[in-house]
């Protein structure tokens, strides 16, 4: 019996790496890449993985990218601390795909750990490329910009409203990165263009209202159901839970019944139709029309005011986010040719050109979108040789 005990082991140990090898067809092989190796988004979270030393004084320096010291000797030490996570930056930033791995099933509960993370990483990237274009590497300006670009596209090809949100301040790091500088680019501002045209598609507002109804109304009906299945009263017990909070009108506090609840929310299922028709309107049809569409279904519908999106807002901040983004191409082309250069250029929501406006130090843009009760403006070439 004793021999038979020490022999199984001996057998176990040549017969199991063998076995379990034929059998386990994915063993890495350091020479050959597998499709996950095309997968932008392994490289991002081996960045966020570098990042979570961080402590809350140098997040604020992130905040704070554009106007803190370079001389700064935690300014230094941040960075110093983030190069292993810009070098993953730049890695994913070389893949055209990216798959951050979303549980769209479940619903509202859904995880995104990675647009706080993404954020900061762009911060720490924008804060790099200035630094280091300040102290004569111009190069790294242009390549963290093109990092930020495309992290941003990758952040923002799921569609979902806080990503595309996420999405839109990243980019917004990248212009605010390069507008200082635009009389230091080279590159003819038609190739700039086209480099920006040829980003991987993102995510707008109108492909993430489907999104929602699907993954949010729809999987409350979903999960209502099985949980009052599952046991009598625990679907109104989550229906309470989906309600929580003080801004909650008390006629949805006073539903009683799981299938009234279901009936409220399925109710708003048409509406998401209808949202997607607006969103999808002209400007100033959707500015003339949607108020009146909004405050006619919030007073049909208790529960409209809680879960429908604010596409208004969203819609604002989209359109601000359009024009940043043509009037930094604008500006390169007005720094490399001078204003008249505005001529070949148009804002996308007014009848001609940018405004444009001399400043002590470059010039400022001007278009005719109104954000927040103000023309949204774009000052360049500030950083320009005196």
């Amino acid at each position: 019996m004793r021999s038979t005990w020490l022999i199984l082991p001996l057998i176990t140990l040549l017969v199991w790496p063998k076995s379990a090898a034929a059998q386990n067809p994915t063993v890495a092989d350091p020479a050959v890449k597998t499709p996950l190796a095309a997968n932008a988004a392994i490289q991002y979270w081996q960045a966020f993985a570098q990042m979570q030393s961080l402590d809350k004084d140098q997040l604020s320096l992130l905040e704070q990218w554009q106007t803190v010291s370079a001389d700064d000797p935690a300014v230094q030490k941040l960075l110093t601390a983030g190069q292993s996570s810009l070098l993953y930056l730049q890695r994913g930033s070389r893949l055209p795909q990216c798959d951050w791995g979303l549980e769209y099933g479940d619903g509202i509960g859904m995880l995104l750990p990675h647009l706080a993370k993404a954020r900061d990483l762009a911060r720490l990237a924008a804060l790099h490329g200035r630094v280091e274009f300040e102290r004569g590497n111009r190069s790294a300006l242009s390549d963290d910009a093109k990092a930020i670009m495309m992290l941003a596209r990758h952040v923002g090809r799921d569609p979902t409203m806080i990503c595309v949100l996420v999405r839109y301040g990243i980019e917004g790091a990248a212009v605010d990165l390069v507008a200082p500088h635009v009389g230091e680019i080279k590159v003819p501002a038609a190739e700039v263009a086209k480099m920006f045209e040829s980003l991987p598609p993102a995510a707008e507002v109108l492909s993430t209202i489907d999104v929602e109804k699907k993954y949010f109304c729809v999987w409350i009906v979903k999960k209502l159901r099985e949980e009052e299945q599952r046991q009598p009263g625990a679907g109104l017990k989550l229906w309470r839970n989906f309600l929580d909070g003080s801004e909650i009108p008390e006629d949805l506090r006073k539903i009683a019944s799981v299938p009234d609840a279901i009936d409220l929310v399925e109710k708003l299922l048409p509406v998401y139709d209808d949202l997607a028709r607006y969103v999808a309107l002209p400007r100033e049809k959707f500015e003339a029309d949607y108020p009146a569409f909004k405050e006619k279904t919030k007073a049909a519908n208790a529960l409209a005011g809680v879960v429908l999106p604010a596409v208004d807002q969203l819609l604002a901040k989209e359109r601000r986010h359009q024009v940043r983004m043509a009037m930094l191409i604008a500006a390169i082309a007005v720094a490399q040719g001078g204003p008249d250069k505005l001529k070949d250029s148009k804002d996308p929501f007014g009848d001609g050109p940018f405004a444009y406006r001399p400043l002590d130090r470059g010039f400022e843009l001007q278009s005719k979108l109104i954000f927040e009760g103000q023309p949204v403006t774009l000052k360049a070439g500030q950083a320009g040789k005196k």
